[in-house]
């Protein structure tokens, strides 16, 4: 009877020590990235003590979930999706030195470091994302330098609010091409946007990102996928917010109103990057009944790039820009970000509905920025 006194004794006395372990070992477990073990250890720990632990569990449970996903993508190669759950793991436990290294391992295949360099304008860098079909966005490095922003009162048909300034501009990524439906059907599907195309936006609450149509995104049976043969085409009828969502999914930015027509220009001073004029050849717009008029938008890529190898800079759909839309004055500035606030977000380029007047290097148009229309469309910029 005193042998079995004593051995109660002691297993009373080491309930607390085993107690305070349980804690102490799922805190550990949950910095080193073991959540498996960390959501067992957090639920012994609430179970001996009575403590409510359901925050600790449920980080670890969603930093497990995002783990297997992100392994998966990563494991499949698609490595732009893996940065982004990994990502999302960094931010909920930064102490996981394996999932940094990961996150860290995609970006550099995403963002080879070798190839973000110092080059002149005339000799392109570039880098091409090796995810196979996910988003396989291309970046150009464009080099920074100073420009006269808008158009000469000479310029043929020229509009009001296009003040010229010089503007000097840092270097800045800019994507080879618009977004194609293909890619954004990825960030659709992969942010488990719902049919009616709405989704939260940081910092905008929950907004309309896109609407169907025939030549872009259609939602099919749970999922969104391009309208059948638009695979490869600009995305269409995006919403200033859509194309803003996209840009925080990839971790990047839409590029500044200055941004856009420098790299339109290329380095040019005329009203396209072509010259004085534009032909249906080298882009695609409203021509006269002689020229060519598709009168919808084409593939990605179709027309020959300008000098600095952008494609579309003229034409096909109209590019979302980050600036709220007003005039600006002549006076010299460096990384203009546009007014603090307006009623609608800057659009460049024309599009295949448009008169050259409209697609020429300078022209300055706005919309909504919860406006879906047919040639509503974006390219990505970033600054690593």
């Amino acid at each position: 009877m005193k042998k079995m006194v004593v051995f109660t004794f002691l297993f009373l006395s080491c309930l607390p020590v085993k107690s305070q372990n349980y804690y102490q070992e799922a805190c550990s477990s949950f910095d080193r990235g073991d959540y498996e073990h960390a959501k067992i250890q957090y639920k012994l720990w609430q179970a001996w003590e009575g403590i409510d632990m359901s925050d600790q569990i449920k980080k670890a449970d969603d930093c497990l979930k995002a783990k297997n996903t992100a392994d998966a993508m990563y494991y499949d190669e698609k490595y732009d999706i893996a940065a982004f759950y990994y990502k999302k793991i960094l931010e909920i436990n930064p102490n996981d030195i394996n999932v940094k290294m990961q996150y860290n391992l995609c970006v550099d295949i995403i963002i080879p470091p070798n190839q973000v360099e110092s080059i002149d304008n005339n000799s392109q860098s570039n880098y091409s994302n090796s995810s196979k079909k996910q988003q396989g966005i291309k970046l150009l490095l464009i080099k920074g330098g100073t420009f006269l922003m808008g158009s000469p009162e000479s310029e043929p048909q020229r509009c009001s609010d296009e003040t010229q300034r010089y503007v000097t501009l840092s270097d800045f990524y800019l994507s080879e091409t618009v977004i194609t439906n293909e890619q954004y059907c990825c960030f659709l599907n992969v942010m488990n946007v719902a049919s009616n195309g709405k989704h939260n936006v940081s910092g905008y609450g929950n907004q309309k990102l896109i609407e169907a149509h025939e030549w872009g995104v259609q939602y099919v049976n749970g999922e969104w996928r391009p309208s059948p043969g638009k695979d490869n085409y600009p995305v269409v009828k995006v919403s200033w917010y859509g194309a803003k969502a996209f840009c925080d999914w990839a971790s990047c930015r839409l590029p500044t109103e200055a941004e856009w027509e420098y790299a339109c220009r290329a380095g040019t001073t005329t009203a396209f990057n072509t010259g004085a004029k534009l032909s249906t050849s080298q882009a695609n717009y409203k021509g006269n009944e002689k020229e060519r008029h598709l009168q919808h938008t084409e593939p990605v890529g179709t027309n020959a790039p300008n000098a600095w190898g952008l494609y579309d800079m003229h034409g096909n759909v109209l590019e979302w820009c980050n600036d709220w839309y007003g005039n600006y004055s002549k006076a010299a500035v460096t990384n203009p970000q546009g007014p603090s606030k307006g009623l609608g977000r800057v659009m460049r380029g024309g599009c295949c509905a448009s008169d050259a007047m409209r697609c020429r290097s300078a022209y300055r148009t706005d919309n909504n920025p919860s406006a879906c229309y047919c040639y509503n469309s974006f390219r990505i910029a970033a600054t690593f």
